[in-house]
């Protein structure tokens, strides 16, 4: 028969790590659509049409063949 510890080490444990998680879960969901949320920039879209208008580096060459990614 197996028996029953009295220790609650690994309950506090896991239970701190699912409230870190869930909490981060909910911060992320409130930030993304919450009150400010409109205040959110999409930094990758603006790097692209940055790089269409060929001024994503500050570049002054404008040779595509020296350019490397």
């Amino acid at each position: 028969m197996v028996g029953v510890t009295k220790d609650p080490t690994l309950f506090l444990l896991l239970a701190s790590i699912g409230l870190l998680l869930f909490g981060s879960i909910g911060y992320g969901i409130y930030t993304t659509i919450g009150p400010s949320s409109y205040k959110l920039r999409d930094t990758i879209k603006e790097h692209a049409r940055l790089h269409e208008l060929g001024i994503a580096h500050g570049h002054n060459n404008h040779n595509e063949s020296d350019h490397i990614h």
